[in-house]
């Protein structure tokens, strides 16, 4: 019995032995996570969400105490605002603290079917109770799904078979393990001597450096925005991209030598570009399950994304205009530029004034031949009609001068006038008036070319538009520059409806662009974006860097180099080599230009007048020559015949 006794007692001690070791362990574990949730970055989100699940219920009651303990360590001044618990938590676009309390990775499943992908936005604190080993495959299975659901800022907490507590992550980029090589690293330890965790950083960063890993960018080929010169790209380090050029092509070389990453390349083809103006963005899903990363192309930012688009999209990095191109009617003969700077009106005054002043002096010369042509007046009219003034008909009294005087200053002002409105038409106005808002373009009838994908966009943003007056391109709007500079000049009215920087970069590499015109007045604007998996990691990593683009300007460096400002004259553009890429849009060189379009560009870069601009007056010059000569023969025969008559009467 005393034996019995003996060992009752024993196991009673033993007992309570373990009851009070398992409480002190269970409030060291509530005071590591306390710490963590309150000295790390979770402790400045205003909102915190607690979850507890469990894949066998006989877990529940130790992990619901545990986050009783939590809550109690937590000092009451540092609380977040709001503490949700239990609650499902959709995806949103916030930074929040998330507190995970699990018993395996069964019920880490569970629960992440529930609350989805939270990206890089939430500081995430996890509680796994049942392994105890860094390395186990439940371990490495947990970190394989928080990486596929980019929970990046992760911590995930295990009590060792000692009694110790670590916390584990996982690196997607690293030198050691490699790239998207998902495996379990402790990165922190709670002493239990000092009753701290070993380290203040609880959550490393993870995608500062890539480490000269592949990101596979999907895109194709399409200046200004983004060519591959292989020549160039044949030589690429990791980290490099020297290949690019381009709008976008500049800022993919940008972000893969500030993160440190290889772009690979994904080029899509033909059908699946076309796909990608498909508002559901069904193709995204196929490219970025299977092919890439994320995708950069001149693709909208859509403010309004549904749950249904199977895409995340970066902010915006380039705004473009859309904006409508025209031909230039007929151009003004040689004579209309003589006739140009006056008004109508004027010209019409001037000969009326003139053919009188013929009349006038015709008929005094055949009525008043004696009498009138000593008078000053008389011999002023003369002098006003061309002819000369003898020196006794000069006017000497006041008035006759004063006369004099407003006639000479009326015909210097005249004389400057002309001057001037002849230089500026010549150096500037060569093109009959151009339709200059869309309301012009639209009510003279134009004929719009645009792409067929963007019709309905099109019609929405301009409803006056009529069907008849739309023409579907069958390539790219730059390819259509070139047939539509060359239909200038003729009767036909052609627009192309375009993106702005499409046109400044075909004013960038060809003299032709001259012969179009750019209607100022916008249609729209639409923003570019990046788009990637939805929710995927790389939205943050993608807005710091075009965050940082924009605030050093280097955005703005890129499109003045590449595109040519909406406001600089097309003699101040500084034409740059054309990127040769595709025999197919045929902006390659200067082939199409005609000597006359030449010459002219060589003029307009020396800022001259040419002697094709100043035809007129060598033309008007040899007719009037032609014209004396013809007024002399006929002088001659009118002489003959005189003299022949007197002749005959001798």
């Amino acid at each position: 019995m005393r034996i019995r006794l003996l060992h009752c007692l024993l196991w009673l001690f033993s007992l309570a032995f373990w009851i009070a070791g398992t409480a002190a362990s269970g409030s060291g574990l509530a005071e590591a996570l306390a710490q963590v949730v309150h000295r790390s970055e979770m402790a400045g989100r205003k909102t915190l969400y607690i979850h507890l699940q469990t894949s066998v219920e006989s877990a529940r009651p130790h992990l619901e105490e545990l986050l009783t303990q939590v809550l109690q360590e937590l000092p009451s001044t540092t609380l977040p605002r709001r503490i949700f618990s239990q609650q499902p938590m959709e995806y949103k676009p916030y930074v929040h603290a998330v507190l995970l309390l699990v018993n395996d990775l069964q019920a880490l499943q569970q629960l992440y079917g529930k609350l989805r992908a939270t990206q890089d936005l939430s500081h995430t604190l996890i509680y796994m109770s049942g392994p105890s080993q860094a390395y186990e495959e439940e371990v490495q299975g947990a970190l394989r799904l928080l990486w596929r659901l980019s929970v990046l800022n992760v911590g995930l907490v295990l009590r060792t078979p000692g009694s110790h507590l670590i916390m584990v992550t996982y690196y997607p980029f690293s030198p050691v393990h490699g790239c998207q090589v998902i495996t379990a690293s402790i990165v922190n330890r709670y002493q239990d001597e000092t009753r701290r965790w070993a380290s203040t950083e609880y959550f490393p960063p993870k995608l500062v450096n890539f480490y000269g890993c592949v990101l596979t960018c999907a895109t194709w080929e399409d200046m200004p925005y983004l060519v591959l010169r292989r020549e160039l790209h044949a030589g690429d380090q990791p980290g490099g991209g020297n290949g690019f050029v381009g709008i976008e092509g500049a800022l993919l070389q940008f972000l893969a030598d500030n993160l440190n990453f290889t772009a690979g390349l994904y080029w899509m083809n033909k059908e699946e570009v076309l796909a990608t103006f498909n508002e559901s963005g069904w193709v995204f899903d196929e490219i970025f399950g299977q092919h890439a990363d994320f995708s950069l192309g001149g693709f909208h930012f859509k403010p309004s994304v549904g749950s249904e688009i199977p895409y995340s999209q970066s902010t915006y990095y380039f705004m473009s205009h859309i904006m409508l191109v025209t031909n230039l009617q007929s151009a003004y003969s040689a004579y209309e530029k003589l006739a140009f700077p006056f008004h109508p009106l004027v010209w019409q005054a001037t000969g009326l004034v003139l053919a009188l002043g013929c009349l006038l002096l015709l008929g005094i010369d055949r009525r008043w031949q004696v009498v009138l042509p000593q008078h000053p007046y008389y011999q002023f009219l003369v002098l006003s009609m061309g002819g000369n003034m003898p020196d006794w008909a000069i006017p000497r009294r006041v008035s006759g001068r004063l006369l004099l005087l407003t006639w000479l200053f009326s015909t210097l002002v005249l004389r400057g006038a002309y001057q001037s409105g002849m230089y500026q038409l010549l150096r500037q106005d060569t093109q009959r008036n151009p339709p200059q808002t869309i309301a012009d373009v639209l009510a003279q009838r134009f004929t719009i070319q645009l792409m067929e994908v963007n019709a309905a966009r099109i019609l929405d943003s301009l409803p006056e538009l009529r069907p008849e007056q739309m023409v579907y391109l069958s390539g790219s709007e730059l390819q259509s520059f070139l047939a539509l500079a060359q239909s200038s000049g003729s009767s036909a009215r052609l627009a192309t409806l375009t993106p702005y920087e499409y046109f400044g970069y075909f004013r960038k590499v060809h003299p032709m662009s001259r012969r179009l015109h750019l209607v100022r007045e916008r249609i729209y604007t639409q923003q570019l974006a990046f788009y990637v998996r939805r929710h995927s990691h790389l939205v943050g990593v993608l807005n710091g860097q075009i965050r940082h683009a924009h605030a050093h300007g280097f955005l703005e460096h890129w499109t003045r180099q590449y595109v040519s400002a909406v406001d600089e004259a097309d003699e101040s553009v500084a034409r740059i080599s054309s990127t040769s890429y595709s025999t197919l849009d045929g902006i390659d060189g200067d082939s199409l230009l005609s000597d006359t379009e030449e010459e002219q560009s060589i003029a307009g870069r020396r800022n001259v007048l040419s002697m094709l601009e100043l035809a007129a007056l060598f033309w008007l010059i040899l007719w009037a020559n032609l014209f004396a000569v013809v007024v002399f023969a006929l002088e001659l025969v009118l002489h003959s015949r005189t003299k022949w008559k007197d002749l005959r009467k001798v």
